[in-house]
Protein backbone atom coordinates (compact mmCIF):
# COMPACT_ATOMS: atom_id res chain seq x y z
CA UNK A 1 0.00 0.00 0.00
CA UNK A 2 1.36 3.70 -0.81
CA UNK A 3 2.10 5.54 2.21
CA UNK A 4 1.03 9.12 1.06
CA UNK A 5 3.10 10.66 3.84
CA UNK A 6 6.45 9.04 2.16
CA UNK A 7 5.22 9.69 -1.07
CA UNK A 8 4.76 13.65 -1.08
CA UNK A 9 7.84 14.24 2.20
CA UNK A 10 10.10 11.07 2.33
CA UNK A 11 10.86 8.36 5.01
CA UNK A 12 13.45 10.92 7.03
CA UNK A 13 11.77 14.58 6.44
CA UNK A 14 9.58 17.00 8.71
CA UNK A 15 7.74 19.60 7.43
CA UNK A 16 11.02 22.21 7.59
CA UNK A 17 12.46 20.37 5.00
CA UNK A 18 10.47 22.08 2.87
CA UNK A 19 11.70 25.61 3.80
CA UNK A 20 15.07 24.72 3.78
CA UNK A 21 14.04 22.96 0.29
CA UNK A 22 13.33 26.67 -0.90
CA UNK A 23 16.73 28.22 0.41
CA UNK A 24 18.68 25.41 -0.97
CA UNK A 25 16.73 26.07 -4.81
CA UNK A 26 17.52 29.97 -3.93
CA UNK A 27 20.73 29.49 -3.65
CA UNK A 28 21.62 27.15 -6.46
CA UNK A 29 19.61 29.46 -8.96
CA UNK A 30 21.73 31.91 -8.15
CA UNK A 31 24.90 30.00 -8.09
CA UNK A 32 24.12 28.72 -11.40
CA UNK A 33 23.73 32.36 -12.59
CA UNK A 34 27.26 33.17 -11.49
CA UNK A 35 28.26 30.15 -13.71
CA UNK A 36 26.54 31.37 -16.41
CA UNK A 37 28.33 34.60 -16.30
CA UNK A 38 31.62 33.06 -16.44
CA UNK A 39 31.39 30.21 -19.13
CA UNK A 40 30.17 33.65 -21.66
CA UNK A 41 27.19 33.78 -24.02
CA UNK A 42 28.76 31.20 -26.71
CA UNK A 43 26.98 28.78 -23.81
CA UNK A 44 23.67 30.08 -23.60
CA UNK A 45 22.62 30.59 -27.36
CA UNK A 46 19.14 30.62 -28.38
CA UNK A 47 17.93 31.25 -24.76
CA UNK A 48 19.06 34.38 -22.67
CA UNK A 49 20.66 33.59 -19.06
CA UNK A 50 17.37 32.94 -16.89
CA UNK A 51 15.45 31.17 -19.75
CA UNK A 52 18.19 28.25 -19.13
CA UNK A 53 18.41 28.90 -15.60
CA UNK A 54 14.86 27.82 -15.82
CA UNK A 55 14.84 24.81 -18.04
CA UNK A 56 17.75 23.58 -15.93
CA UNK A 57 16.03 23.82 -12.74
CA UNK A 58 12.85 22.57 -13.82
CA UNK A 59 14.16 19.82 -15.76
CA UNK A 60 16.34 18.80 -12.17
CA UNK A 61 13.01 19.47 -10.44
CA UNK A 62 10.72 17.39 -12.71
CA UNK A 63 13.05 14.40 -13.51
CA UNK A 64 13.99 13.54 -10.25
CA UNK A 65 10.61 12.34 -8.89
CA UNK A 66 9.92 10.60 -11.58
CA UNK A 67 12.32 7.83 -11.48
CA UNK A 68 13.85 8.19 -7.75
CA UNK A 69 11.63 6.60 -4.85
CA UNK A 70 14.17 8.42 -2.50
CA UNK A 71 12.90 12.05 -4.12
CA UNK A 72 9.93 12.82 -2.38
CA UNK A 73 7.09 14.91 -4.06
CA UNK A 74 6.64 18.10 -2.08
CA UNK A 75 10.47 19.09 -1.89
CA UNK A 76 10.38 19.22 -5.50
CA UNK A 77 7.40 21.00 -6.08
CA UNK A 78 8.54 23.40 -3.85
CA UNK A 79 11.86 24.00 -5.62
CA UNK A 80 9.65 23.99 -9.10
CA UNK A 81 7.80 27.39 -7.88
CA UNK A 82 10.54 28.43 -6.25
CA UNK A 83 12.70 28.06 -9.64
CA UNK A 84 9.74 29.85 -11.34
CA UNK A 85 9.32 32.90 -8.50
CA UNK A 86 13.13 33.36 -8.98
CA UNK A 87 12.34 33.45 -12.51
CA UNK A 88 9.57 35.69 -12.31
CA UNK A 89 11.06 38.29 -9.62
CA UNK A 90 14.03 39.02 -11.50
CA UNK A 91 11.99 39.46 -15.05
CA UNK A 92 10.21 41.98 -12.83
CA UNK A 93 13.16 43.80 -11.45
CA UNK A 94 15.49 44.09 -14.58
CA UNK A 95 12.53 45.26 -16.36
CA UNK A 96 12.69 48.57 -14.04
CA UNK A 97 16.49 48.54 -13.13
CA UNK A 98 18.20 48.60 -16.48
CA UNK A 99 21.97 48.19 -14.93
CA UNK A 100 20.72 44.71 -13.59
CA UNK A 101 19.06 43.62 -16.43
CA UNK A 102 22.43 44.26 -18.43
CA UNK A 103 24.77 42.26 -15.70
CA UNK A 104 22.37 39.53 -15.69
CA UNK A 105 21.95 39.28 -19.71
CA UNK A 106 24.96 41.07 -20.76
CA UNK A 107 24.66 43.57 -23.81
CA UNK A 108 24.99 43.81 -27.46
CA UNK A 109 28.55 44.02 -28.50
CA UNK A 110 30.39 45.38 -31.25
CA UNK A 111 33.62 42.67 -32.41
CA UNK A 112 34.25 43.94 -35.94
CA UNK A 113 34.28 47.16 -37.10
CA UNK A 114 36.03 48.43 -40.44
CA UNK A 115 36.76 44.81 -41.64
CA UNK A 116 38.63 44.49 -38.44
CA UNK A 117 37.80 42.27 -35.22
CA UNK A 118 37.86 43.81 -31.73
CA UNK A 119 39.93 40.84 -30.17
CA UNK A 120 39.23 42.32 -26.70
CA UNK A 121 35.03 42.43 -27.06
CA UNK A 122 35.16 39.10 -28.32
CA UNK A 123 37.44 37.73 -25.82
CA UNK A 124 34.97 39.23 -23.28
CA UNK A 125 32.26 37.19 -24.69
CA UNK A 126 33.79 34.09 -24.29
CA UNK A 127 33.99 33.28 -27.98
CA UNK A 128 37.22 32.65 -29.80
CA UNK A 129 38.19 33.94 -32.77
CA UNK A 130 37.90 30.54 -34.81
CA UNK A 131 34.67 30.29 -33.56
CA UNK A 132 33.15 33.46 -34.71
CA UNK A 133 34.57 33.09 -37.96
CA UNK A 134 33.10 29.95 -38.15
CA UNK A 135 29.74 31.71 -37.70
CA UNK A 136 30.24 34.35 -40.49
CA UNK A 137 30.92 31.18 -42.85
CA UNK A 138 27.19 30.21 -42.23
CA UNK A 139 26.16 33.54 -42.67
CA UNK A 140 27.67 33.23 -46.24
CA UNK A 141 30.68 35.59 -45.26
CA UNK A 142 33.59 34.81 -47.84
CA UNK A 143 36.24 37.78 -46.01
CA UNK A 144 35.62 40.58 -43.65
CA UNK A 145 35.65 43.29 -46.29
CA UNK A 146 32.07 42.26 -46.86
CA UNK A 147 31.59 43.31 -43.67
CA UNK A 148 30.58 46.82 -41.85
CA UNK A 149 30.14 46.05 -38.40
CA UNK A 150 29.18 42.61 -36.67
CA UNK A 151 27.51 42.58 -33.23
CA UNK A 152 27.16 39.36 -30.93
CA UNK A 153 23.87 39.88 -29.43
CA UNK A 154 22.42 38.96 -25.81
CA UNK A 155 21.99 35.21 -26.50
CA UNK A 156 24.96 35.21 -27.99
CA UNK A 157 24.38 34.96 -32.27
CA UNK A 158 26.19 37.04 -34.02
CA UNK A 159 24.33 39.21 -36.18
CA UNK A 160 26.06 41.41 -39.16
CA UNK A 161 25.43 44.48 -41.10
CA UNK A 162 27.15 44.11 -44.90
CA UNK A 163 28.76 46.50 -46.69
CA UNK A 164 26.86 47.45 -50.42
CA UNK A 165 28.53 45.90 -53.09
CA UNK A 166 30.12 49.34 -54.00
CA UNK A 167 31.39 49.73 -50.63
CA UNK A 168 33.09 46.04 -50.26
CA UNK A 169 36.46 46.47 -49.37
CA UNK A 170 39.96 44.54 -49.71
CA UNK A 171 39.30 42.60 -46.10
CA UNK A 172 40.37 38.77 -43.94
CA UNK A 173 40.01 35.47 -45.90
CA UNK A 174 37.79 33.23 -44.14
CA UNK A 175 37.80 30.25 -45.16
CA UNK A 176 39.69 27.72 -43.16
CA UNK A 177 42.32 26.50 -45.56
CA UNK A 178 43.42 30.26 -46.19
CA UNK A 179 43.55 30.78 -42.32
CA UNK A 180 45.35 28.18 -41.52
CA UNK A 181 47.86 28.04 -44.22
CA UNK A 182 49.28 31.50 -43.94
CA UNK A 183 51.82 33.32 -47.08
CA UNK A 184 54.94 33.74 -46.47
CA UNK A 185 55.58 37.41 -45.63
CA UNK A 186 58.02 38.02 -48.41
CA UNK A 187 55.47 36.62 -51.41
CA UNK A 188 52.68 39.53 -50.38
CA UNK A 189 54.72 42.19 -49.30
CA UNK A 190 53.70 44.40 -51.99
CA UNK A 191 50.22 43.35 -52.16
CA UNK A 192 46.58 44.44 -49.85
CA UNK A 193 47.07 41.93 -47.08
CA UNK A 194 45.70 40.96 -43.41
CA UNK A 195 46.63 39.77 -40.40
CA UNK A 196 45.00 35.95 -39.70
CA UNK A 197 44.31 36.79 -36.01
CA UNK A 198 42.48 39.90 -36.31
CA UNK A 199 42.06 41.17 -40.05
CA UNK A 200 43.91 44.38 -39.71
CA UNK A 201 44.41 44.73 -43.34
CA UNK A 202 47.71 46.59 -44.64
CA UNK A 203 48.54 47.96 -48.64
CA UNK A 204 52.16 45.68 -48.13
CA UNK A 205 53.51 44.42 -45.21
CA UNK A 206 55.89 46.42 -43.44
CA UNK A 207 56.53 44.87 -40.26
CA UNK A 208 56.62 41.03 -39.37
CA UNK A 209 53.86 41.45 -36.64
CA UNK A 210 51.25 42.85 -36.55
CA UNK A 211 50.80 46.33 -34.94
CA UNK A 212 47.08 45.53 -33.28
CA UNK A 213 47.36 42.28 -31.77
CA UNK A 214 51.04 40.86 -32.42
CA UNK A 215 50.67 38.02 -34.47
CA UNK A 216 53.12 37.77 -37.34
CA UNK A 217 50.45 35.72 -39.89
CA UNK A 218 49.56 37.07 -42.93
CA UNK A 219 47.41 35.98 -45.88
CA UNK A 220 46.75 38.43 -49.21
CA UNK A 221 42.82 40.35 -48.60
CA UNK A 222 40.15 39.65 -50.98
CA UNK A 223 37.73 42.07 -52.51
CA UNK A 224 34.69 39.78 -53.53
CA UNK A 225 31.35 41.20 -53.50
CA UNK A 226 28.68 39.08 -51.64
CA UNK A 227 26.96 36.59 -53.26
CA UNK A 228 23.36 36.36 -52.39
Amino acid sequence: MIDIRTLFLGEEHTWLFLVECALRTILMFVLALGLMKLTGKKEVRQFSVLELLVIIGLGSALGDPMIYTDAPLLPSVVAIGMVLLCYWALNKWTNRAPKLERFIEGRVTRVVHEGEVDLRALDAQGMSVAEFFGDLRVLHIEHLGQVKTAYVEIDGEVSVFFREDDAVRHGLPLAPEALEHPVPLESIRNFPCCCVHCGRGMNAVQHPACPNCGSDAWVPAMNSKRVA
